[in-house]
């Protein structure tokens, strides 16, 4: 499986509902194909804690190593990704949604005060949640207790967790208050953000044609040079080598769901042939397409 986006990479999944905006959910690396979920970004904030194992976690361009019993806050909108390291398993818990659970009403003074400081701040993009700040050892103990709530009952009573969410809130708040002198923060610009999600829609919509770069610039109007080195510092990847990424992550559901040639899907998602194509997947995946489509079938 992989996770759905649109052309900017925003999710396309429903975290809760319009009456109950959250999601609480245990994910495993390994249920994603290639065990890693792919850049995407949302309008909720997040907050993951590590239950088994180590992952890989990328936001805005920045890697950063989360082990067993560590978190990380991830502010709205930034553009986000895991996978596995050292080829470990990993499980953690993923808890997502939309901060008026927290405050209620639009100009109350809780959302003004407390929450817009830090969902608005452009210096804020995320939190790594370790045991070496109290605050943060806080939030990781309530992460923990609502994982092990999860364990005994199928859903949490609201008013309990809505208890438990203002109290992590409580924490961070008091966190993002020392981040300046005590805690690494990373900053983000909003409007290269922006620019970013311009290059993926682009390439999300011409995927199945010949990409040069000269058009990928010409979207944000900026030299190809100069694309190159923005698109790396976020992506953590070559145009080149994301685009590649991109068409073999588009093949999979073509694999399993269409019977066309290894030639026709080849074609139909931007290779110049089957031969080639094929190349690319054995490398990227450890094995052929058709092999690929044989090891799905089997298990039917």
């Amino acid at each position: 499986m992989q996770i759905s986006v649109d052309h900017q990479h925003r999710e396309l999944k429903m975290h809760g509902s319009k009456e109950y905006p959250i999601l609480i959910s245990k994910e495993v690396l390994s249920r994603y194909d290639r065990g890693y979920f792919l850049d995407h970004w949302h309008p909720e904030i997040e907050f993951t804690y590590i239950i088994e194992g180590e992952i890989l976690y990328t936001i805005n361009g920045i890697e950063l190593l989360l082990k067993k019993g560590q978190g990380i806050f991830c502010n709205q909108n930034m553009m986000h990704s895991g996978k596995m390291h050292n080829r470990q398993e990993c499980k953690y818990l993923s808890i997502t949604f939309l901060p008026k659970l927290i405050y209620g009403f639009e100009l109350s003074r809780i959302k003004t005060k407390y929450i817009d400081e830090i969902v608005k701040n452009p210096f804020f993009s995320y939190l790594l949640l370790l045991d070496n700040d109290q605050g943060a050892r806080n939030i990781l103990e309530i992460l923990s207790g609502i994982n092990t709530l999860q364990l005994i009952n199928k859903e949490i009573n609201e008013l309990k967790l809505l208890t438990l969410l203002t109290s992590i809130w409580m924490n961070l708040y008091d966190c993002f208050e020392k981040s300046k002198d005590e805690l690494s923060v990373s900053s983000y610009n909003e409007k290269e953000l922006n620019r970013l999600k311009k290059i993926l829609e682009y390439i999300h919509n011409n995927y199945g044609n010949k990409i040069s770069l000269e058009e990928i610039a010409g979207t944000i109007n900026i030299c190809t040079n100069e694309c190159c080195r923005f698109f790396k510092k976020y992506m953590n990847a070559t145009i080149s080598a994301y685009i590649l990424d991109y068409r073999i992550e588009k093949s999979l559901y073509l694999l399993d769901n269409t019977d066309l040639s290894i030639t026709e899907l080849a074609h139909d998602i931007g290779f110049s042939s089957g031969s080639y194509y094929t190349q690319v997947f054995r490398k990227k995946m450890g094995f052929t397409p058709i092999q690929y489509r044989n090891r799905k079938n089997d298990h039917i």
